[in-house]
């Protein structure tokens, strides 16, 4: 009988099913043949070699779960908590980016081959939550500690859990200050201005709190009086000024006291008592220096008011010399004329003998307040050389009327002398085209009288001059400068002077100039070009024969000829050249060629 080959496609009917089917055709038909390949034979044969393992993830990222599996062309169906995930049908399932609703989701495959399947053990899925970096919402804050406390600083921060610290002091790490606070030794007024911040990280970032500035001050000390108020006299109608020196901690507070009770706004150091009366005579003023740490009484003082107040004059001198004054050449001095009475001083009458001197600055009658002080001045104005002498008689209502003054002046002949340094400028040599550095020419007035510079006169090619602009008055011990320089156009020596005319004795006072203009030189250099393939030559120069060359062009040379400007007269040069290929490598040095510079 002919071989029947049976198919079966019902993928949902179990192995035993299919068996008892097959049995059944069999009874049925004795005589047929079931004919079975090897292939569909192998089919049968399905195990899971590799299950899928457990995967942690952070929220956000993706998991992937694979599985390995022997059989012919298995088929694949991932599911998540038992549920048929759709579309994942190969060996590795990749989820979608994880949330933390995700975590601890299980993950297996159903493995199928057309008449069995198996199913993988569970993968369990992680999900971590997603690394946040911190964030400081409360900044450190300045902290003001007394020398000898401790200062803490402290940080709040939001961010992922395991956050670490590092606190600073000025930039610096400090050792050990590794949590949300940190507390300081002992300070000193050392510290004082120290700046402290905080860096916060986690494994997702890190961040820099704000600075925060510690000051420490000084250890409170109590007031100690160390310049006691002393005793005062007045005259009945001024005032009294109390003063007392206190040393320790400041801020530091002051209350006057006098007769023993407080005096309303007497808060100072100082106090000036209102205008007085004979009925203050013998009050006493004392003081209390309060600080934070205590306080400090000082001892009393006692004021005297003294009646009948009457004006007193006082003169800033009583004797006036003029020494050495230059005929025709009036000098002034001032008297200063002060009311050191208590009441208004009135001057009715001020002159002068002598027929040089005479007063000025003030009308009569003059009137000078208690206390206030006024000023005139003595004015000397020889008409000839010799001394002379007189005096100042002031006329006031002082019990002391009239007050004098002696007045003598000496007078000498007008002297005009100018003084020029120096005398000759040299500039040496000077590249033509160029110009030379600038020299100074000082000319100073050492006579007793105004000198009156006339003209300035520059001559000389090439030469220039600056602040010589005429006419100038110079008086006695005044300066002017001029600024000379050589400009040479062409070489050769170039003579020239400066020349000032005034009214100096000896004028024209003359400066001599002199310089030279010298050529700029130049060495022309050729070569014969290299017989391999070059990039370029460079040149170098020395001022020793053999040796101590140095590169004078800034680059590779692509022409065989270069020219070298800078170089000097009186002074030989030698020179070598060398070939560059197209990597960089340089040659050996040429023969060597020498140039005399004159």
């Amino acid at each position: 009988m002919k071989n029947l080959r049976l198919s079966y496609s019902c993928v949902t009917t179990s192995i035993f099913a299919r068996r008892l089917v097959l049995g059944l055709l069999v009874a049925l038909f004795p005589v047929i043949h079931l004919g079975w390949d090897a292939r569909s034979f192998a089919a049968g044969r399905l195990s899971i070699t590799t299950e899928p393992a457990s995967q942690t993830v952070t929220a956000g990222q993706s998991a992937t779960f694979t599985v390995v599996a022997t059989g012919h062309n298995p088929h694949y169906q991932w599911l998540k908590n038992g549920v048929a995930i759709s579309g994942a049908n190969l060996p590795s399932y990749t989820t979608p980016p994880t949330t933390s609703s995700d975590n601890g989701a299980q993950f297996d495959v159903v493995v199928s081959i057309r008449y069995n399947s198996i199913t993988s053990s569970t993968a369990t899925l992680t999900v971590n939550a997603a690394l946040v970096p911190p964030t400081i919402t409360t900044q450190p804050v300045n902290q003001t500690v007394t020398a000898g406390q401790t200062a803490t600083f402290s940080v709040v921060a939001n961010g992922s859990t395991a956050m670490i610290y590092q606190w600073q002091k000025n930039g610096a790490s400090i050792a050990g200050a590794t949590s949300s606070r940190y507390t300081t030794p002992a300070t000193t007024t050392a510290d004082s201005g120290s700046t402290f911040a905080v860096v916060v990280g986690n494994a997702a970032g890190n961040a820099a709190s704000a600075t925060a500035t510690l000051t420490v001050n000084a250890l409170l000390v109590r007031p100690t009086i160390t310049t006691q108020p002393v005793n005062q006299t007045v005259t009945a109608g001024q005032t009294a000024t109390f003063s007392v020196a206190a040393s320790g901690s400041t801020p530091m507070t002051y209350q006057w006291r006098k007769n023993g009770a407080s005096i309303a706004g007497a808060t100072s150091s100082s106090y000036k008592t209102p205008a007085t009366t004979t009925a203050d005579n013998g009050v006493t003023f004392a003081v209390v220096a309060s600080n934070a740490a205590g306080n400090a009484t000082s001892t009393s003082a006692t004021l005297t008011v003294n009646s009948a107040p009457a004006p007193a004059i006082q003169l800033s001198s009583t004797s006036i010399s003029f020494a050495n004054d230059v005929v025709n050449a009036p000098a002034s001095q001032a008297l200063v004329i002060t009311n050191s009475g208590t009441a208004t001083l009135s001057i009715s009458q001020i002159s002068a003998t002598g027929a040089p001197f005479s007063v000025s600055g003030f009308l009569l009658p003059l009137n000078v307040n208690a206390g206030q002080k006024t000023t005139v001045t003595v004015t000397f104005s020889p008409t000839s050389a010799g001394t002379v002498s007189g005096s100042l008689s002031i006329v006031s209502n002082a019990p002391t009327s009239p007050s004098s003054v002696s007045l003598s002046g000496s007078a000498v002949a007008a002297t005009h002398t100018l003084s020029i340094s120096p005398t000759s400028l040299s500039f040496g040599n000077v590249t033509t085209g160029t110009s030379s550095a600038t020299q100074a020419v000082t000319i100073t007035n050492t006579g007793n009288s105004s000198v009156i510079i006339s003209s300035i006169t520059l001559s000389g090619t090439g030469y220039s001059m600056s602040a010589g602009g005429s006419p100038v008055t110079l008086t006695p011990s005044q300066a002017l400068t001029l600024s000379v320089s050589f400009d040479p156009t062409a070489a050769g020596a170039v003579n020239g002077s400066i020349s000032v005319a005034s009214n100096a004795s000896g004028s024209p006072a003359t400066v001599s100039l002199s310089g030279t203009g010298v050529r700029q030189n130049s060495v022309a250099l050729a070569w014969n070009a290299s017989t391999s393939a070059v990039a370029g030559y460079n040149v170098y120069r020395s001022t020793v024969s053999g040796s101590a060359y140095v590169m004078v062009n800034s680059a590779p040379l692509s022409a065989l000829t270069y020219r070298d400007s800078a170089v000097q007269s009186g002074t030989t040069y030698y020179y070598v050249v060398t070939a560059l290929d197209s990597s960089g490598k340089e040659s050996v040095y040429s023969n060597q060629v020498s140039a005399a510079i004159p």
